[in-house]
Protein backbone atom coordinates (compact mmCIF):
# COMPACT_ATOMS: atom_id res chain seq x y z
CA UNK A 1 0.00 0.00 0.00
CA UNK A 2 1.29 3.11 -0.77
CA UNK A 3 2.18 5.72 1.30
CA UNK A 4 1.84 8.79 -0.57
CA UNK A 5 -1.81 8.96 -0.22
CA UNK A 6 -3.55 11.86 1.25
CA UNK A 7 -7.17 11.23 2.30
CA UNK A 8 -8.12 14.65 2.40
CA UNK A 9 -7.78 15.12 -1.43
CA UNK A 10 -10.15 12.20 -2.43
CA UNK A 11 -13.32 12.69 -4.08
CA UNK A 12 -16.12 13.43 -1.61
CA UNK A 13 -18.45 10.92 -2.25
CA UNK A 14 -15.30 8.24 -1.44
CA UNK A 15 -14.34 9.53 1.59
CA UNK A 16 -18.10 9.46 2.93
CA UNK A 17 -18.59 5.92 1.34
CA UNK A 18 -15.23 4.82 3.70
CA UNK A 19 -17.01 6.59 6.77
CA UNK A 20 -19.72 3.64 6.76
CA UNK A 21 -17.26 0.69 4.70
CA UNK A 22 -13.20 -0.41 5.50
CA UNK A 23 -13.12 -0.97 1.56
CA UNK A 24 -14.14 0.65 -1.07
CA UNK A 25 -14.44 -0.57 -4.81
CA UNK A 26 -13.78 2.01 -6.93
CA UNK A 27 -15.14 0.88 -10.83
CA UNK A 28 -17.05 2.48 -13.93
CA UNK A 29 -19.85 0.41 -15.67
CA UNK A 30 -17.91 -1.80 -17.49
CA UNK A 31 -15.23 -3.34 -14.82
CA UNK A 32 -16.01 -7.04 -14.16
CA UNK A 33 -15.62 -6.98 -10.15
CA UNK A 34 -16.91 -10.68 -10.34
CA UNK A 35 -13.67 -11.90 -9.15
CA UNK A 36 -12.72 -9.36 -6.02
CA UNK A 37 -16.40 -9.72 -5.28
CA UNK A 38 -15.75 -13.56 -4.17
CA UNK A 39 -12.44 -12.44 -2.35
CA UNK A 40 -14.47 -9.55 -0.64
CA UNK A 41 -17.65 -11.08 0.64
CA UNK A 42 -15.26 -13.91 2.15
CA UNK A 43 -13.09 -11.54 3.79
CA UNK A 44 -15.39 -8.75 4.77
CA UNK A 45 -18.93 -9.27 4.37
CA UNK A 46 -21.24 -6.17 4.50
CA UNK A 47 -17.66 -4.41 5.33
CA UNK A 48 -17.17 -3.25 1.58
CA UNK A 49 -18.97 -1.10 -0.67
CA UNK A 50 -19.12 -0.43 -4.38
CA UNK A 51 -18.65 2.87 -5.72
CA UNK A 52 -19.17 3.20 -9.53
CA UNK A 53 -18.97 5.92 -11.45
CA UNK A 54 -20.08 5.71 -15.13
CA UNK A 55 -17.50 7.28 -17.31
CA UNK A 56 -20.60 9.19 -19.55
CA UNK A 57 -21.31 11.29 -16.71
CA UNK A 58 -18.63 14.21 -17.00
CA UNK A 59 -18.81 14.73 -13.01
CA UNK A 60 -17.63 10.59 -12.58
CA UNK A 61 -14.91 11.36 -14.96
CA UNK A 62 -14.03 14.70 -12.74
CA UNK A 63 -14.02 12.64 -9.61
CA UNK A 64 -11.96 9.90 -11.30
CA UNK A 65 -9.46 12.11 -12.64
CA UNK A 66 -9.14 13.53 -9.21
CA UNK A 67 -8.43 10.10 -7.46
CA UNK A 68 -5.79 9.57 -10.40
CA UNK A 69 -3.81 12.81 -9.47
CA UNK A 70 -4.33 12.03 -5.34
CA UNK A 71 -3.15 8.42 -5.63
CA UNK A 72 -0.68 8.52 -8.93
CA UNK A 73 -2.82 5.03 -10.05
CA UNK A 74 -4.72 4.89 -13.16
CA UNK A 75 -6.09 1.04 -12.74
CA UNK A 76 -9.89 -0.34 -12.48
CA UNK A 77 -11.15 -1.35 -10.39
CA UNK A 78 -9.15 0.54 -7.55
CA UNK A 79 -9.32 -0.52 -4.12
CA UNK A 80 -9.07 2.06 -1.45
CA UNK A 81 -9.08 1.13 2.60
CA UNK A 82 -8.94 3.75 5.44
CA UNK A 83 -5.61 3.79 6.04
CA UNK A 84 -4.50 4.14 1.75
CA UNK A 85 -4.64 3.08 -1.42
CA UNK A 86 -4.21 -0.71 -2.04
CA UNK A 87 -4.46 -0.61 -5.51
CA UNK A 88 -5.36 -3.46 -7.90
CA UNK A 89 -6.47 -7.10 -8.06
CA UNK A 90 -3.10 -8.46 -7.05
CA UNK A 91 -2.65 -5.33 -4.58
CA UNK A 92 -5.89 -6.25 -2.84
CA UNK A 93 -5.28 -10.51 -2.79
CA UNK A 94 -2.64 -9.65 -1.13
CA UNK A 95 -3.63 -6.83 1.58
CA UNK A 96 -6.53 -9.33 2.58
CA UNK A 97 -3.72 -12.19 2.66
CA UNK A 98 -1.75 -9.64 5.24
CA UNK A 99 -4.80 -8.67 6.97
CA UNK A 100 -6.16 -11.74 7.76
CA UNK A 101 -2.70 -12.80 9.35
CA UNK A 102 -2.31 -15.26 6.09
CA UNK A 103 1.33 -15.60 4.17
CA UNK A 104 1.24 -13.98 0.88
CA UNK A 105 3.11 -17.30 -0.04
CA UNK A 106 0.02 -19.16 0.58
CA UNK A 107 -2.21 -20.19 -1.79
CA UNK A 108 -4.09 -17.10 -3.49
CA UNK A 109 -7.72 -16.48 -2.30
CA UNK A 110 -10.27 -16.11 -4.73
CA UNK A 111 -9.54 -19.35 -7.06
CA UNK A 112 -11.65 -21.83 -7.69
CA UNK A 113 -10.82 -25.31 -8.47
CA UNK A 114 -12.10 -25.02 -11.81
CA UNK A 115 -10.12 -22.00 -12.33
CA UNK A 116 -7.04 -23.69 -11.27
CA UNK A 117 -7.82 -27.20 -13.25
CA UNK A 118 -8.39 -24.58 -16.27
CA UNK A 119 -4.96 -23.67 -16.11
CA UNK A 120 -3.58 -27.05 -15.56
CA UNK A 121 -5.28 -27.84 -19.15
CA UNK A 122 -4.23 -25.15 -20.82
CA UNK A 123 -0.91 -25.46 -19.69
CA UNK A 124 -0.42 -29.63 -20.25
CA UNK A 125 -1.94 -28.67 -23.63
CA UNK A 126 0.84 -26.38 -24.23
CA UNK A 127 3.23 -29.17 -23.94
CA UNK A 128 1.37 -31.12 -26.77
CA UNK A 129 2.99 -29.38 -29.91
CA UNK A 130 6.76 -30.11 -28.29
CA UNK A 131 5.51 -33.44 -28.39
CA UNK A 132 4.22 -33.59 -31.72
CA UNK A 133 7.47 -31.63 -33.15
CA UNK A 134 10.21 -33.92 -31.18
CA UNK A 135 8.42 -36.58 -32.07
CA UNK A 136 8.12 -35.93 -35.83
CA UNK A 137 12.02 -35.55 -36.02
CA UNK A 138 12.77 -38.97 -35.30
CA UNK A 139 9.98 -40.41 -36.97
CA UNK A 140 9.60 -38.44 -40.05
CA UNK A 141 10.80 -38.84 -43.61
CA UNK A 142 14.80 -37.16 -43.71
CA UNK A 143 13.28 -34.44 -45.68
CA UNK A 144 10.63 -33.45 -43.23
CA UNK A 145 13.14 -34.06 -40.61
CA UNK A 146 15.00 -30.17 -40.69
CA UNK A 147 11.19 -28.86 -40.89
CA UNK A 148 9.82 -30.66 -37.68
CA UNK A 149 13.38 -29.78 -35.99
CA UNK A 150 12.75 -25.49 -36.91
CA UNK A 151 9.25 -25.85 -35.62
CA UNK A 152 10.29 -27.26 -32.44
CA UNK A 153 12.83 -24.56 -32.04
CA UNK A 154 10.80 -21.21 -33.25
CA UNK A 155 7.57 -23.09 -30.84
CA UNK A 156 10.36 -23.43 -27.73
CA UNK A 157 11.28 -19.04 -28.98
CA UNK A 158 7.50 -18.55 -28.79
CA UNK A 159 6.54 -20.02 -25.12
CA UNK A 160 10.13 -18.50 -23.42
CA UNK A 161 8.56 -14.97 -24.77
CA UNK A 162 5.38 -16.25 -23.06
CA UNK A 163 7.51 -16.80 -19.70
CA UNK A 164 8.68 -13.40 -19.69
CA UNK A 165 5.47 -11.95 -20.80
CA UNK A 166 4.22 -12.89 -17.43
CA UNK A 167 6.20 -10.75 -15.44
CA UNK A 168 4.97 -8.03 -18.27
CA UNK A 169 1.68 -8.45 -17.11
CA UNK A 170 2.47 -8.41 -13.15
CA UNK A 171 4.44 -5.42 -13.82
CA UNK A 172 1.26 -3.97 -15.43
CA UNK A 173 -0.59 -4.74 -11.80
CA UNK A 174 1.88 -3.59 -10.11
CA UNK A 175 4.52 -0.91 -10.35
CA UNK A 176 6.90 -2.48 -7.79
CA UNK A 177 6.96 -5.72 -9.23
CA UNK A 178 10.89 -6.69 -9.71
CA UNK A 179 13.08 -9.21 -10.85
CA UNK A 180 15.98 -9.80 -8.62
CA UNK A 181 17.62 -5.47 -9.13
CA UNK A 182 15.40 -5.35 -12.08
CA UNK A 183 12.28 -4.09 -12.34
CA UNK A 184 10.14 -6.62 -13.52
CA UNK A 185 8.94 -4.76 -17.21
CA UNK A 186 13.03 -4.69 -17.59
CA UNK A 187 13.21 -8.67 -17.31
CA UNK A 188 10.27 -9.00 -19.25
CA UNK A 189 12.05 -8.59 -22.40
CA UNK A 190 14.97 -10.63 -21.53
CA UNK A 191 13.85 -14.45 -22.68
CA UNK A 192 12.22 -13.05 -25.49
CA UNK A 193 15.30 -11.29 -27.23
CA UNK A 194 17.49 -14.62 -25.36
CA UNK A 195 15.42 -17.15 -27.27
CA UNK A 196 15.38 -14.79 -30.26
CA UNK A 197 19.21 -14.95 -30.55
CA UNK A 198 19.02 -18.42 -30.24
CA UNK A 199 17.30 -19.16 -33.14
CA UNK A 200 19.82 -18.01 -35.13
CA UNK A 201 22.88 -20.26 -34.29
CA UNK A 202 22.58 -23.86 -36.06
CA UNK A 203 19.96 -26.21 -34.60
CA UNK A 204 21.85 -28.45 -32.25
CA UNK A 205 23.13 -25.18 -30.82
CA UNK A 206 19.32 -23.26 -30.96
CA UNK A 207 17.99 -26.77 -29.59
CA UNK A 208 20.70 -26.84 -26.47
CA UNK A 209 20.14 -23.53 -25.55
CA UNK A 210 16.60 -23.37 -25.70
CA UNK A 211 16.63 -26.02 -23.09
CA UNK A 212 19.34 -23.97 -21.07
CA UNK A 213 17.25 -20.86 -21.31
CA UNK A 214 13.78 -23.26 -19.88
CA UNK A 215 15.88 -24.05 -16.65
CA UNK A 216 17.15 -20.51 -16.18
CA UNK A 217 13.35 -18.97 -16.88
CA UNK A 218 11.88 -21.22 -14.01
CA UNK A 219 14.71 -20.66 -11.68
CA UNK A 220 13.89 -16.85 -12.00
CA UNK A 221 10.68 -17.42 -11.60
CA UNK A 222 11.00 -19.92 -8.33
CA UNK A 223 13.10 -16.91 -6.67
CA UNK A 224 11.19 -13.81 -7.61
CA UNK A 225 7.37 -15.56 -7.83
CA UNK A 226 6.81 -17.61 -4.55
CA UNK A 227 5.98 -14.19 -2.35
CA UNK A 228 3.43 -13.85 -4.71
CA UNK A 229 -0.28 -14.13 -4.27
CA UNK A 230 -0.20 -17.24 -7.30
CA UNK A 231 -3.23 -19.79 -8.06
CA UNK A 232 -2.66 -22.66 -5.70
CA UNK A 233 0.10 -25.37 -7.33
CA UNK A 234 1.38 -22.61 -10.48
CA UNK A 235 5.14 -22.99 -9.18
CA UNK A 236 4.92 -27.03 -8.96
CA UNK A 237 2.88 -26.80 -12.91
CA UNK A 238 5.52 -24.35 -14.04
CA UNK A 239 7.86 -27.13 -13.35
CA UNK A 240 6.11 -29.95 -14.59
CA UNK A 241 5.97 -27.69 -18.07
CA UNK A 242 9.27 -26.55 -18.16
CA UNK A 243 10.79 -30.50 -17.70
CA UNK A 244 8.05 -31.51 -20.14
CA UNK A 245 9.24 -28.42 -22.47
CA UNK A 246 13.03 -29.42 -22.11
CA UNK A 247 12.71 -33.03 -22.62
CA UNK A 248 11.09 -32.13 -26.16
CA UNK A 249 14.18 -30.09 -26.67
CA UNK A 250 16.66 -32.85 -25.63
CA UNK A 251 14.73 -35.34 -27.88
CA UNK A 252 14.97 -32.96 -30.31
CA UNK A 253 18.57 -32.20 -30.18
CA UNK A 254 19.07 -36.02 -29.88
CA UNK A 255 17.67 -36.19 -33.47
CA UNK A 256 19.59 -33.31 -34.56
CA UNK A 257 23.01 -34.46 -33.64
CA UNK A 258 22.92 -37.10 -36.80
CA UNK A 259 22.08 -34.78 -39.15
CA UNK A 260 24.16 -32.09 -38.58
CA UNK A 261 26.92 -34.52 -38.98
CA UNK A 262 26.10 -35.96 -42.27
CA UNK A 263 27.33 -35.03 -45.16
CA UNK A 264 25.86 -32.40 -47.38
Amino acid sequence: MSETRNGDSWPVELREALRDHELVAVTSGLTDLREAEVLLEEALPGRWARLEWGMGSARNRDQFRALQEATGMHMLPLFVARDGVIGGQIELREWLGRASGASRSGPALGWTPGAVRQLQILGLGGLIPFAVTSGAAWMARPEWQVFALEALAVYGAIILAFLGAVHWGLYLADRQHRVGPLPGSWWAVVPALLAWLALLRPLPETLMTLAVLFLGALWVDRLNLRERALPPGYLGLRTLLTAGAILALALGLGAALPSAGAPG
